[in-house]
């Protein structure tokens, strides 16, 4: 596995701002990430890895994505606390914790000074980091967008999103996963859904109204992780909507593409069908708001984005819910904007309607 940003891709094909892709490079090493990742392969040939998952219950429909019935659920050993710093406005706490599959899952959790106004799950894309994501000295497409929730209030967990920089080297790692049974799609979703459990004993703050982030790969990851549990959270998408048959066979994914054993067993589950109509149907009601670059190249017209929102909001309008969803194309390229879309969550979750959509307020169970 190369540790490659999409900054080396010729054309950098995904337009992103700021560092250019370049932040990957830096961070990955520096933070230890790229060993982080490596030692899963340790773990697997230890044989460390378990093919059970007892968490929350995953609808029959999207099984074949998760490739089990439920998500993994976080082990009952304590969260071990590998950071903690302070910023203007909030602190982060960086942990690790492990998953019953063996997995271990490392992330921050950003905690205003103030009051909690809710709990943000926030899923970062490719060739990003958690920490990253609450520091803007240097930004990425992410565009310190943890940080920004935060000084408005919110509790904010973001987990690494595993990979080592590429989208080779997630499908190595998904791919060698897979061969122990234990499936990357459900380990990233799963570690995203842990931030109840996270926030509650970093915090002891519980039944937060809770809202979803994702962007980029995040992005993918939040629209799944709320259609395969149906919890109906208020949900923020940043750099995706397209048609996936077109973007997988595209030079924009192509070029990334190295390893085509790894990027078959990575796709095997039909990832292109959870998109569009079908994948509306599945979340509908969930209050949902998109957010695209004019200039994303990976979201780009030619690759469906117009036509796939347009599935999406026929679905929420055909059940007569077409004030749920919305969209915005500002001006810019692969990157978190949140003009509309932070405060659109955040009505989102003061609204008395999230006690009558979200299940999930007052449900954790340690």
């Amino acid at each position: 596995m190369t540790l490659v940003g999409p900054s080396s891709v010729t054309g950098n094909t995904l337009a992103l701002s700021h560092c250019q892709g370049s932040c990957a490079n830096i961070d990955l090493p520096a933070l230890g990430y790229d060993k982080f990742c490596r030692s899963f392969f340790d773990m697997a040939a230890g044989g460390k890895l378990r093919a059970v998952a007892t968490g929350p219950d995953i609808r029959r429909a999207m099984r074949s994505l998760f490739r089990e019935r439920r998500l993994y659920r976080p082990s009952r050993d304590e969260l071990r606390i590998l950071w903690r710093g302070t910023a203007d406005g909030f602190s982060v706490v960086k942990v690790e914790f492990d998953l019953e599959c063996g997995v271990p899952v490392r992330g921050c959790l950003g905690i205003p000074d103030g009051a909690f106004k809710g709990l943000i799950l926030l899923g970062h894309g490719m060739a990003s980091t958690p920490e990253r994501c609450f520091d803007d000295a240097d930004k990425d497409y992410m565009n310190a967008l943890g940080k920004h929730l935060c000084r408005d209030g919110y509790v904010v967990w973001c987990p690494y999103i595993v990979q080592i920089g590429n989208q080779e080297s997630q499908n190595n790692i998904a791919a060698m996963l897979a061969s122990h049974g234990v499936s990357a799609h459900n380990l990233s979703c799963a570690s995203l859904d842990a931030g109840e459990i996270v926030c509650r004993k970093l915090t002891g703050a519980s039944g937060l109204n809770v809202g979803v982030y994702g962007v980029s790969w995040g992005a993918f990851l939040a629209l799944h992780l709320e259609a395969a549990t149906g919890r109906m959270r208020p949900t923020v998408v940043s750099g995706y909507m397209r048609d996936e048959s077109k973007f997988l066979t595209s030079s924009v994914i192509s070029k990334n593409l190295g390893i085509e054993l790894a990027a078959y067993i990575h796709f095997a589950s039909s990832r292109a069908k959870y998109a569009g109509r079908q994948l509306a149907g599945l979340i509908c009601p969930c209050p949902l708001f998109a957010e695209i670059g004019s200039h994303d190249n990976a979201n780009a017209m030619e690759l469906g984005r117009d036509e796939k929102f347009a599935e999406m909001q026929s679905v929420y309008t055909s059940a007569g819910h077409s004030d749920l969803i919305d969209i915005d194309v500002f001006d810019g390229v692969h990157e978190v904007s949140g003009k509309r879309a932070r405060p659109w969550l955040y009505d989102r979750l003061a609204s008395p309607a999230y006690q009558q959509t979200s299940r999930l307020k007052n449900a954790i169970v340690l």
